[in-house]
């Protein structure tokens, strides 16, 4: 569902005008069974696993809350993980098999299995913001940092609460990756004032004046990385500068819009995108550029595995590890694994030369930042050739002929 389809602003219509006639301590759960209800409206089949999965956690996560077991927590995580895993990855996994596998029959009947499920399977709406969130949710509660309020609620307002949490329909579509402390659906959502009701108008313009004026008129320019073969160099590095424009656009206007939304409806979710191109370093654009992920991955993958608190070598294969798996998260697919990797290696490059010159502080000038802001920005937009490419072999032709090196 699109936040420009017409089910989407109805929806939107009748969920802020029941929310404002709500009184606030039953707002939360009206916005729980409505946010069921959006998802339901796309998939009843979906909405029951979801549910199921979602009650599955809420129970293990109030387990964890008294017994702190790492076996209990550990099949939590892998119960989320595997879920998605089976949803969103099977067919390219059968694919990647049936490539490597050395009897051709066998190969062949992989490969036309996978072909299969393609067709057949669908995936559920959400399902990797829903997997993270639950992961962040067992992780907490397992760290400490997830705490029961006092007084306790009953068991049905706390599962209420965290369906809330979990299910909250701006955040579906498009994130952001809510942490439950920062959602906090156990308290009374915001009152109706005026400022917040501007500001949600205002954030929804803003997102919808993104999407519709800068990413959709861009993207005829952008198909042009689909086919690379037919495009000049020129042509080339116009699309990619005009991806690079687009999927900011697209992406920030879909949050902003979510944003918007969520402040009409009395609740705060945490900003996704800080001005990602002005950044000087690509650790500084991961800081700004979909920050409920980047900063869901640093959290939960790269400092369980030491961090940069590790020799050199380590700290580069983590970061080529959480790259890599930040690429597959976006897409099963070739190219976006080989897109978290070139991310992983212009971080550990970054990385390797801050240990080279040392800790050493201050303005280092204009000249400066000028190269690190060309440097960041066109590393970036080098990348997302890999990303808007359809497979790896369409991004290589594309770069190569934008270097004049093929024709």
């Amino acid at each position: 569902m699109s936040l420009l389809s017409t089910t989407y602003g109805l929806l939107l219509v009748i969920t802020v005008g029941l929310s404002a006639l709500t009184p606030l301590r039953l707002r939360g759960l009206l916005l729980t069974l409505l946010s069921l209800l959006f998802y339901a409206w796309g998939s009843l089949p979906h909405a029951a696993l979801i549910v199921l999965l979602g009650s599955l956690v809420f129970l293990i996560g109030e387990r964890l809350h008294k017994t702190r077991s790492p076996a209990l927590f550990a099949s939590g995580v892998l119960l989320c993980v595997a879920v998605l895993c089976g949803f969103k990855y099977s067919v390219f996994f059968l694919q990647t098999v049936a490539g490597l596998w050395p009897a051709k029959d066998t190969a062949t009947k992989l490969s036309q299995y996978a072909q299969s499920l393609l067709l057949t399977l669908q995936i559920p709406l959400g399902i990797s913001f829903f997997t993270f969130e639950f992961v962040h949710y067992l992780t907490d509660i397992y760290q400490g940092k997830i705490t029961r309020p006092h007084p306790l609620p009953a068991l049905g307002k706390r599962l209420f609460d965290f369906f809330l949490f979990a299910l909250f329909f701006p955040t579906l579509l498009a994130g952001p990756i809510k942490r439950y402390q920062q959602f906090s659906p156990s308290e009374a959502p915001l009152s109706a004032r005026k400022e917040e009701l501007a500001e949600g108008l205002w954030r929804i313009l803003i997102g919808l004046m993104k999407k519709v004026l800068i990413a959709d008129s861009l993207a005829t320019i952008t198909l042009r990385l689909k086919a690379p073969e037919l495009v000049t160099p020129p042509g080339l590095w116009l699309a990619m500068y005009a991806y690079a424009a687009q999927i900011y656009a697209d992406f920030s206007g879909y949050s902003d819009v979510a944003i918007g939304v969520s402040l009409l409806l009395g609740y705060r979710i945490p900003e996704n995108f800080r001005s990602p191109y002005a950044a000087r370093s690509l650790q500084d654009f991961w800081r700004r550029w979909h920050i409920s992920l980047s900063s869901w991955i640093r959290d939960y993958l790269f400092i369980p595995l030491g961090g940069s608190h590790v020799p050199p070598a380590r700290a580069m294969v983590n970061l080529l590890f959480v790259m890599a798996l930040c690429g597959l998260w976006h897409g099963a697919a070739g190219h976006f694994v080989v897109w978290g990797l070139w991310h992983g290696a212009g971080l550990g490059i970054e990385q390797l030369a801050r240990r080279l010159r040392g800790p050493k502080e201050g303005n280092h000038g204009k000249l400066f930042a000028l190269l690190g802001w060309l440097w960041t920005f066109h590393f970036v937009c080098v990348g997302w050739i890999l990303f808007a490419a359809p497979s790896l072999k369409a991004a290589l032709t594309a770069l190569g002929r934008m270097l004049w090196l093929v024709r």
